[in-house]
């Protein structure tokens, strides 16, 4: 199941879909875990990776120069060579590492990302053809551990943000922990429990509008 089975054991899987079957069970509602690897390739911070490691190397090269280490003539073309050999080491590195090139990435960039793939992947599932606007998508990207939950216009405004925030938390707390799966369960059954608390029962002749699988996403790195 593409990226998924590098993060998660088939039992974790069957553990997930189980939970959304569970979910379901008790509510019209729909609920859509999608799983992305990571929402932006981030190669554009491949230049502040290049900048960071000239910097590096003009502050090593000052280094040996107040340190007195004399097999350098420290001549400007030699200075020069040396920045930017740090330049030149830092770009290759950061482009072919992605966990450095994500460490570069400030935490707004990456959370604009993830909104932006989450909104994206919203539509593409087609979350809102519920008959009563009752979707959730519950979207998870890996490498960020950045989580977005969208309910669709039957229910965003009817539970409050903050209940949205501790479904997120829930899965946060658990791929922090290394306990992935159990949070991802966790706020499966707790965005259930939301819409049966907040009105949204199973109906008579409620039917499942949305396929229960686990939406694997692909990775942009």
């Amino acid at each position: 199941m593409g990226i998924l089975s590098r993060y998660f054991s088939t039992n974790d899987l069957s553990d997930i879909k189980n939970a959304v079957k569970e979910a379901e069970s008790k509510t019209s509602g729909e609920i859509v875990p999608f799983f992305a690897e990571a929402s932006h390739h981030y190669k554009e911070w491949i230049w502040l990776g290049s900048f960071i490691g000239g910097a590096l190397g003009g502050f090593i090269l000052l280094g040996m120069d107040i340190g007195e280490y004399r097999s350098w003539d420290y001549s400007s073309l030699e200075s020069i060579t040396f920045v930017w050999s740090g330049a030149f080491l830092g770009l290759v590195l950061s482009f072919f590492i992605s966990k450095l090139r994500l460490f570069l990435v400030p935490y707004r960039s990456k959370a604009f990302f993830v909104n932006l793939k989450a909104k994206e992947a919203f539509l593409d599932e087609e979350i809102f053809r519920t008959g009563n606007r009752t979707g959730i998508l519950i979207y998870i990207s890996l490498y960020e551990k950045i989580v977005r939950i969208l309910p669709d216009t039957g229910i965003a405004n009817i539970v409050p943000k903050s209940d949205w925030d501790a479904a997120v938390n829930l899965i946060v707390q658990g791929m922090k922990s290394g306990k992935k799966k159990e949070g991802i369960v966790a706020s499966i059954l707790f965005c259930g429990e939301l819409l049966v608390k907040y009105g949204i029962k199973i109906q008579k002749d409620d039917k499942n509008e949305i396929s229960d699988e686990i939406r694997d996403g692909g990775t942009q790195l």
